[in-house]
């Protein structure tokens, strides 16, 4: 039988113990291979990198490569030209800090796996939700039960599953739970500095909202202690709208146009 094969990445860059972390417990159930930033790019959405040349280093301690640029364009170089044939998976993470609610729309680590899904490969993101000095042991063998769940059950096409895991001890955490996005407010707040030549500059300073305001929303999962599952699609059309706004259009004349 033939090996499966997982393609691995994440938005904290290739020295990030996450991804160390689930590398680890990863490496004996598939031929993983590690496509990652050189750097940090948290933040990164799905940007994608046009104006400049991208350039793929191979690693030395790790089967794979580190790509100078964005999450979402290492799964683009690694699909298209590095790997020698298409994964069975991919993996993103395992992020430093949640990326629950309206953080999807900003992660890397998700928009890396939102890329493989639009490219048709089942796609997990794996994100610990905290940040001074985490330890990622449970959250990886979280993540490794669930890669051995997809890599017997695939999800359906174009479906991501976005997991969010609390900063709890294994014994302490209650279970897996499937969740909602949240779609409680981001607290955006930019503090304003004046840096050494007398010139202001502003720092994002704001915060997630710590608990979402839907029972079944991911935030609220996390908050008590449960394991955050969120099965998100890449196609955001909004299906009621589509199907019954036909009235939203009625009346709208385009005016004069050229013949």
């Amino acid at each position: 039988m033939t090996r499966r094969r997982i393609l691995l990445t994440n938005d904290d860059g290739v020295r990030a113990p996450g991804l160390r972390a689930i590398y680890e417990q990863l490496r004996d159930l598939a031929e993983v291979t590690v496509v990652a930033p050189v750097d940090q790019r948290s933040g990164a959405s799905h940007h994608i990198t046009l104006e400049s040349p991208l350039r793929a280093h191979r690693l030395a301690d790790l089967p794979g490569w580190m790509v100078d640029f964005t999450p979402v364009d290492c799964v683009k170089l690694a699909l298209r030209r590095l790997l020698p044939a298409p994964p069975d998976l991919v993996v993103s993470g395992i992020n430093r800090g949640s990326n629950a609610g309206y953080l999807v729309h900003y992660s890397g680590t998700v928009n890396a796996a939102t890329e493989a899904a639009m490219a048709g490969v089942q796609a997990i993101a794996v994100s610990l939700c905290a940040h001074d000095e985490p330890d990622f042991g449970p959250s990886a063998r979280v993540a490794r039960a669930l890669v051995e769940r997809l890599l017997a059950s695939p999800l359906p096409p174009r479906t991501v599953l976005n997991v969010n895991v609390p900063p709890l001890p294994w014994e302490r955490l209650e279970g897996l739970r499937w969740c909602r996005q949240s779609l409680s407010a981001f607290d955006d707040a930019y503090e304003e500095r004046v840096d050494p030549r007398r010139s202001p500059y502003y720092w994002l300073t704001g915060s997630p909202t710590p608990v979402g305001s839907e029972p079944d929303d991911d935030l609220r999962a996390i908050r008590d202690g449960w394991v955050a599952v969120t099965p998100l699609t890449v196609d955001w059309t909004h299906e009621g709208l589509f199907r019954d706004g036909a009235g939203l259009l009625d009346g709208l004349e385009l005016g004069p146009r050229s013949p």
